[in-house]
């Protein structure tokens, strides 16, 4: 009896532990969403800009937006001035209709030219199928794990760290703790690559990263190196993509990591990939390729130019083969699926990173894809983002797959089945379907399989790994948090 009874305190002790940590993560996600602002539904207006520079040539903003909106290459002014813009139409299109049939709250995509900067496409998509140019523009969208590139070049570039490096990390690769920034190796204790941490964005190496060989300083340095707080000159206005860099150590590492106030447009996260895509320098970007009047005689022709410096080509090249592991074994996994299934794949790598966030008001969670392709000579670098809601059917980096295919004339894919968006009885059949009962189990009782009998083989798309008791899985979400990506 006395045994029974201890066990049955024991109990009562964990329950009651349990109630309050449940208690004080209430409080703290309560207090943490109050802290965070809310993010407001984008306008419909295109951003403000205080030079005109973009239209020298007598061209109204309304013009260029609705050559954008009707997905145009080249079209006439009402004046009888023939304008040619950089736009690939097809590709356009095919990111809108994209978004039209799975219809996210929200879709925004951009695509550039990485050694010349000519902007590819362009597309702001609004639930229920209305185009709006402007959101690409947009500086709006929190950047999330896809500011872990520009903490990984800092590190690099500095030469503090190798991508081979070993990092020793507690408490899960998801989870930024203040302990954890201080972990030293040892036995027992996890250690991570720098190339698999950003594979597979893991926060709590970032994190310590951040903190232990980047630092509040040099991070707001090569923000700015990647043009974060700069006015990007364009032919049409474009809002400054910000960042707050934190000096003190924990909120740091949060913010190297992907989880701080750092916001970033579309088209600047395109051409943060076109500068690793060519070597650390970052081109102009450029949307207008000519303007001739009405005679025909020309009045404008695009020059590309470099717009600043980033990094080393060294770094670059590093980061590239770094972010290649995303695809082939990391975030990206899933939705490009393998050379066997993707035939994109068979004929060249492909590199990116994504980014996803949630917790905002309205609640909302960004799914970010940002990539270059082919590596070594890349021809087109993307940053696609759904702005999901509860019923989210698809994320940015099915959508970069599908630009690239669509770019290099590859076929279209399905996107793949998201475990959130199965259910648990779903996701208890694909788990019996991927080997959850062993082949060849025998219930008591019941006769013996013959050993000649097999079962029919498991397609590769529905490998995965093995369900666990969702008490022993679950993490409390934090608002605001980047989760995998």
């Amino acid at each position: 009896m006395t045994k029974g009874r201890g066990r049955g305190n024991t109990l009562v002790r964990a329950l009651a532990v349990l109630a309050a940590l449940l208690a004080a993560w209430g409080v703290s996600r309560a207090v943490s969403a109050a802290n965070r602002p809310p993010l407001p539904p984008p306008s419909r207006v295109l951003p403000t800009q205080d030079e005109q520079t973009a239209f020298e040539h007598g061209l109204a903003p309304e013009v260029l937006r609705q050559f954008l909106a009707d997905g145009l290459s080249e079209g006439t002014a009402q004046d009888g001035t023939k304008i040619t813009l950089t736009l690939i139409p097809h590709l356009q299109k095919a990111i809108f209709e994209l978004y039209r049939r799975y219809d996210p709250p929200y879709g925004v995509f951009a695509a550039m030219e990485p050694k010349t900067g000519r902007v590819l496409a362009l597309v702001g998509y609004r639930k229920g199928g209305e185009t709006d140019p402007s959101l690409p523009l947009k500086a709006i969208y929190p950047a999330a794990s896809l500011i872990k590139v520009v903490t990984a070049a800092a590190a690099l570039e500095k030469g503090a760290i190798s991508p081979e490096k070993e990092i020793s990390y507690r408490g899960g690769i998801y989870r930024i703790t203040r302990k954890g920034l201080h972990t030293h190796g040892g036995r027992g204790i996890p250690t991570m690559t720098l190339e698999e941490a950003i594979a597979k964005s893991a926060n709590s190496v970032f994190g310590k990263v951040g903190v232990k060989y980047v630092g509040s300083e040099t991070l707001g340095e090569f923000m700015e190196k990647f043009g974060f707080g700069q006015r990007i000159p364009f032919g049409l206005p474009v809002e400054v993509s910000n960042g707050l860099v934190p000096s003190d150590e924990y909120h740091l590492a949060r913010t190297a990591a992907g989880f701080g106030e750092v916001y970033v447009s579309p088209l600047h996260m395109a051409m943060i990939m076109s500068a690793i895509g060519s070597s650390g320098e970052m081109p102009r970007p450029i949307l207008i390729e000519s303007v001739e009047d009405q005679d025909g005689e020309p009045l404008y022709e695009a020059v590309p130019s470099k717009w600043r410096d980033t990094v080393s080509p060294e770094t670059a090249d590093a980061l590239l083969k770094m972010m290649v592991k995303t695809i082939e074994m990391g975030t990206s996994r899933r939705a490009f699926g393998t050379p066997d299934s993707t035939p994109l794949l068979r004929d060249m790598e492909v590199a990116g990173k994504t980014g996803s966030l949630s917790g905002w008001s309205p609640k909302m969670r960004f799914e970010w894809f940002a990539g270059v392709a082919p590596v070594g000579d890349a021809k087109i670098a993307v940053a696609a983002l759904v702005v999901n809601d509860n019923h989210g059917k698809i994320k940015g980096s099915y959508v970069g797959k599908e630009a690239f295919c669509s770019y290099f004339g590859y076929p279209e894919s399905r996107p793949p089945a998201y475990a959130k968006a199965r259910g648990k009885k779903k996701g208890r059949a694909e788990a019996r379907k991927r080997g959850a009962k062993k082949v060849g189990a025998v219930r008591k009782g019941s006769k013996k399989r013959s050993p000649e009998v097999k079962r029919a083989p498991v397609s590769p798309r529905s490998s995965g790994p093995l369900l666990i008791p969702r008490w022993l899985s679950y993490r409390c979400p934090r608002p605001g948090d980047p989760s995998r990506g």
